[in-house]
């Protein structure tokens, strides 16, 4: 959080000795389209009753797998960017973003189901861009909170978890963006990559033996359309 705000701090004095021609601040919306996945998902855990213990099935503990799902989810994403330089920029953003990913729950005996995540976070991205004609390059990290998520998450996992499933949401992430981008008579269109450098959540899984925790992380590609006044 420290390093983050340091990079804010920075924004002003990183800005006045660009060069070039152009507008030196600029201030735009933007609205878009956000294509997330989960990744990094891979457990195997005792299935519990409503009491916590363990169904045994033939004198065994009968398991059941999470594990990925390739599907991507469809979101959108929206808000505010504030440009400082000419040629060399620094463009932090305010944007408010619906995100998620799939996973497969698969219980031994039973249906598998794919559960569909979605959350919405506000994100804070620091980018340091270029400009060649024009085409943007940029780059920067990123902090998000998670602001809501789906009651899918939550009862997927609410048999299996030891704390509340939306306090593993609560807590900051930490990502980068990456991508490009286009400014033509005002209008700004940018395609990033964008991933995460923390764990978007760590949940608890109880087991007769121990308390096991696993994270996830989320990608995704994001296509917006802007304007630059």
């Amino acid at each position: 959080m420290k390093h983050f705000l340091w990079i804010l701090a920075l924004v002003p004095s990183l800005s006045f000795g660009q060069f070039g021609g152009g507008k030196f601040f600029t201030f735009g919306l933007k609205v878009g389209a956000n294509f997330s996945q989960l990744n990094s998902l891979e457990l195997k855990t005792p299935r519990l009753t409503s009491g916590g213990i363990p169904v045994m099935s033939g004198g065994q503990i009968v398991y059941d797998f999470f594990r990925n799902n390739d599907n991507r989810t469809t979101g959108i994403v929206g808000g505010a960017f504030f440009r400082f330089g000419r040629k060399l920029y620094l463009q932090p953003e305010l944007l408010i973003s619906a995100k998620g990913g799939k996973f497969d729950l698969i219980q031994t005996g039973l249906a598998t189901q794919s559960i569909d995540v979605k959350f919405t976070t506000f994100d804070v991205p620091v980018l340091v861009g270029f400009k060649l004609g024009p085409l943007r390059l940029n780059a920067g990290p990123m902090m998000s909170l998670t602001i809501s998520e789906n009651k899918n998450l939550k009862d997927s996992f609410k048999q299996y978890t030891t704390q509340p499933i939306d306090e593993t949401f609560k807590q900051a992430v930490f990502g980068y963006q990456a991508g490009a981008g286009l400014s033509l008579a005002g209008f700004q269109v940018d395609l990033r990559y964008e991933g995460n450098l923390s764990d978007l959540s760590q949940i608890g899984i109880q087991t007769p033996g121990n308390d096991e925790r696993f994270t996830t992380k989320s990608t995704l590609w994001q296509l917006t359309l802007g304007y630059a006044f």
